[in-house]
Formats: structure tokens, sequence, C-alpha cells
């Protein structure tokens, strides 16, 4: 355009471009770390709480019944807060939203580690339930903000991005138990206290470096000028097309991975006889097998174009690795099983909740995509704080035998959701094909692209 000449040159103007993070990399990457750093953070404090049980029930004198009615607390309360925050995201400012969340959250771990000094006694038991119930409302603001932020950023290839984003759980995982297991082995007394206060520490720094550094992003609501689009209720988001589906599927997967994230080691020495260390090495294949099963499920489905599909095949491989665990009893084949278990349910589980609803916010209107992402996350930790009654129930009654059939029946159900899901978007691509032609299909269906909300920022930064 640049070379042209003549009296019509001067009205030519270049073709629009949407922004993408390859525009602003440096703060594409800094939304991308602290955003990841706060969620990783969040469940450093979460596995160094649940690393610490046995310290909590011979130093604090904790029986085990109230150990679960706290767990049971924390997940009843993170699932209602991400349902309430979801909405709250879109209405609110998402980065002081998910940084306040961060810190208070971090505050309320911090009390509870610290009991001891503020001489609260441990038979006051309300102080400990309202702690637990608090920590984890607040915390539960780190995931729909977080996949706000990064959808306003990242446009392309959302399935590699948010596969290896979505990550950010297991990291926090592996950094909690990395916590606890170091100041068990050499902090003596006060392990108990240090295993609380610097997780609780660590997400106060990132609160208050996502306060200082982290901004929303150049396809943000914010960005866009469309400050004053009213964000949809959770009634109206349910109705849209597949959200639905993927909060009744991802219930079932968060279900599944929650019971073996809590019973796995318990199921390896109490049901096949383990030594603690062999089960503790087999339990972290579990968790390095989802990291590879988030990239690969990520990858896969922007390759193909289509998520349901990638986790229909998925799933339907996880449900059958789920039954053959209880007919082998060697290390050499339990390995190779629950990695594939690891790696086939990973994939699905980190991304129905991140870029399928960044998808589905984006395909229904941009105020949407936290109240999605909370919905999808929300009922399914609901659920899962519900199906661990029932493991606990069904692996005393019938045995681990029965347990296992039944999450292969849950794999089952979501892979057919899944399918279900799939057959639904055909349709729906098929339907606007012959409205609107192939052109429009591409698109809303693959790029979520809206040349006239990139045109404000573009003229700025020209």
């Amino acid at each position: 355009i640049r070379g042209c000449t003549g009296v019509g040159a001067a009205s030519m103007k270049p073709a629009r471009q949407a922004p993408t993070a390859k525009m602003f990399p440096i703060g594409a990457y800094v939304a991308f770390f602290l955003t990841y750093m706060g969620h990783a953070t969040v469940h450093a404090g979460r596995k160094a709480f649940a690393a610490c049980h046995s310290e909590l029930e011979s130093d604090w004198g904790f029986s085990s019944e109230f150990l679960g009615l706290l767990d049971t607390t924390f997940m009843i309360s993170y699932g209602i807060g991400l349902l309430v925050n979801g909405v709250l995201a879109e209405r609110l400012d998402a980065v002081y939203h998910m940084a306040a969340g961060t810190i208070v959250a971090s505050l309320c771990l911090m009390a509870l580690g610290l009991s001891a000094l503020l001489q609260v006694s441990t038979t006051n038991y309300l102080w400990y339930i309202t702690l637990t119930a608090l920590w984890s409302l607040f915390q539960s603001t780190s995931m729909p903000c977080g996949v706000k932020i990064m959808s306003g950023w990242y446009v392309e290839n959302r399935g590699t991005v948010f596969g290896l984003w979505a990550t950010n759980g297991v990291i926090g995982n592996l950094m909690g138990l990395g916590i606890s297991s170091a100041l068990a082995f050499f902090a003596g007394s006060d392990a108990l206290q240090l295993m609380l206060t610097i997780p609780a520490a660590m997400m106060t720094l990132v609160g208050l470096l996502q306060l200082g550094f982290l901004t929303e992003g150049p396809y943000s609501v914010k960005a866009s000028g469309k400050n004053n689009e009213k964000p949809p209720t959770i009634l109206q988001t349910l109705m849209f097309p597949g959200v639905a589906g993927y909060a009744a599927c991802y219930a079932c997967l968060k279900t599944v991975d929650t019971s073996l994230f809590f019973w796995i080691v318990f199921f390896l020495t109490e049901g096949l006889d383990f030594s603690p260390g062999s089960a503790s090495l087999l339990a972290m294949a579990y968790d390095g097998s989802q990291i590879f099963g988030s990239l690969l499920t990520g990858t896969l489905s922007d390759r193909v174009g289509s998520r349901p599909l990638v986790f229909l095949v998925m799933l339907i491989a996880a449900s059958i690795c789920s039954t053959l665990i209880v007919s082998v009893s060697s290390w050499q084949l339990l390995l190779p099983v629950i990695f594939s278990i690891g790696l086939t349910t990973g994939g699905p589980c980190m991304l129905m909740h991140t870029a399928v609803a960044a998808d589905v916010g984006k395909r229904e209107g941009k105020a949407a995509t936290a109240v999605v992402t909370g919905i999808v996350d929300g009922v399914g930790s609901l659920a899962a704080s519900l199906g661990q009654i029932v493991v606990g129930v069904v692996s005393a009654q019938s045995g681990w035998a029965s347990v296992f059939y039944m999450l292969s029946g849950l794999l089952g159900a979501a892979a057919v959701l899944s399918g279900y899901i799939w057959i639904l978007e055909n349709r729906r691509i098929s339907k606007l094909a012959s409205k609107e032609g192939p052109e429009s299909v591409f698109k809303k269906t693959i790029t979520d692209v809206e040349d006239d909300d990139s045109a404000p920022l573009l003229e700025q930064s020209a």
C-alpha cells in the first residue's frame, strides 16, 4: 500500500488485523507467568494442607473425622465460590479481583498456620472451619479471573496455550509436596506452622506482583471498548450451547481426578500392599502424566479443530485403563497403567474449564468467559466433594475393585457427553454454514476474531 501512487492511494487503509500475543510479547508473557504462578501457589497451599494432616492429628489433636469435615468444607466453599466469582469477574476488574482474592486467601491460610501462636484452642472448631471456608472461598477467584485474563491475551492456538497454562495445578501440587517434605525433614517441631505459612507468603507475594504488573489483554472487554456490555447470569450462561454438557462432563472428570488424588496412595498401600515409598512414586507418575496429557490434548485439539472429538477418544481410553488397574498387581504393570490414566484424564480435565470455557465465552460474547469457567469448575468441584463420600462408602462396603469400576463408569459417561457435544457442535456448524457461508463458520468457530473490537487498540498502537 505504501508503494501505491495516484489519487486513490491516499484513501487506501491497511487491512485490519486482530491483535495477538505476538504483537504484545512482554505483556503476554507477564500475564501468562503471573496468572500461572497465582494458581500454582494456590495449589501449593492446598497440597501443603493435605500433606500436614498427620501433623494436625499428632500435634494439634485433630481427629480424622474433623479433618474430613475440613476437607468437605473446603470443597463445598470452593465450588460455591467459583460460581459466584465467575459472575463477579465479568462485572469487576479481573486483575484487582484476582489479586485481592489471592492476598485475602493467603491471610486466611497464614492465620490458620499461626493459630497456635495466636493462642487459639485446638478445640475451637468454629475458628478452623470458618478460616477453611474463607480460605477456599477467596482463592476461588484465581481460576475464573485467570482464564478471563489469559483469553484477553491469547486468541491463537488456545488449546496449546491453555494446555501449557493448565499445568499450574499439577506444578503447584508438586511445589506444596516438596515444601512439606523438606520442612518435615529439616524443621522438626516447627514444621507444621511453616508448612502453612510459607505457601501463604508465596501467595501474598504473587498477589502483590499481580497488582503491580498484571493487565488485561488487548483482546479483553476493556480494550474493545465494550465495558457497558452486560454479563450474562448463571442461568443465562447455562443456556449457551455446550455449557451444561461440559459442566456435567467435567463433574464426572473432576470426581475421578479428585478421587485418584486423595485415594490412590491409600489404595496402593492398603489394597495392594505396596510400601508407602513405592505408592508415592506410583502416585507421582499419575501427577506427572497429567502434564503431558494436558499438552498433548491441547495441541491435538488445535490441529484437529474439535476439542470434544479429542476428549471423546481420550476418555474412552481412560475408561478402559481404569478397569485394568484392579487386574494388575506388580509395579512394572501398574506404572504404565497409572501413567496412561493420568495422560488420558489429565488433558480433558485441565482443558475443559480453561480452553473450552474461553472458546464458549468468546463465541457467545466476551463478557461470558469467566462465567463459563466458574460454572464448569464450580459444578465439578461440588460433584467431587460429594464423590469422595461415595468413594469412602463403596471402598468400605464393596472393596476397591468396585471403586475403580465406578470411576470407569464415570469416565464412560464423560465420553458419552463429549460425543454428544461433538454432535451438537457439528450440527451448529452445519446450520451456520448454510445460513452465512463457510467464511463465517471459519471466523466464528475457529478464530473468534472480530475486527471491530481490535480497531481501537491497533489505532492506539500505531
